[in-house]
């Protein structure tokens, strides 16, 4: 079972504020965390990590975000189709009532939704993109 996923990003308060959004959840966060154990944990001496949870009502869903101060200078490109890259799918009831509300926030779609194949045969999907450009699967299960 996955405990949660975790997406490292740019901007904590614009990331958090895209994805409490989209998940219409709760926050927790945002903490502070340095030092010793840090610097370890994360390979970076001096390492400042901000970092908020967002869960969804039911809390099956998290999502950690992380924002690091004094880490690797790099910036990646999330770009799906590089190796490496990978994207978040999320459950929602309501596949177009979701993406017109996140339209409405200028949060940009990739396309327009399909209907999936098998594995995921008659589900409705699409990506849309986070403050970061990292690709957010939704996804709308058959009725």
């Amino acid at each position: 079972m996955i405990h949660h996923v975790g997406i490292t990003v740019h901007d904590l308060a614009a990331s958090t504020e895209f994805y409490r959004d989209l998940l219409r959840g709760s926050v927790e966060g945002p903490f502070e965390r340095s030092g010793p154990r840090i610097d370890e944990v994360t390979g970076y001496p001096g390492v400042i990590v901000r970092q908020s949870f967002v869960s969804t009502g039911d809390g099956d869903t998290v999502v950690e975000l992380l924002q690091y101060e004094n880490g690797s200078p790099k910036r990646i490109d999330p770009d799906h189709g590089q190796a490496g890259a990978a994207h978040v799918a999320i459950t929602v009831a309501d596949l177009d009532a979701t993406l017109e509300r996140l339209r409405g926030r200028g949060v940009a779609a990739v396309s327009e939704p399909i209907v999936t194949s098998h594995p995921m045969a008659g589900c409705r999907a699409v990506y849309v993109l986070d403050p970061d450009r990292v690709r957010v699967e939704l996804v709308q299960l058959p009725a």
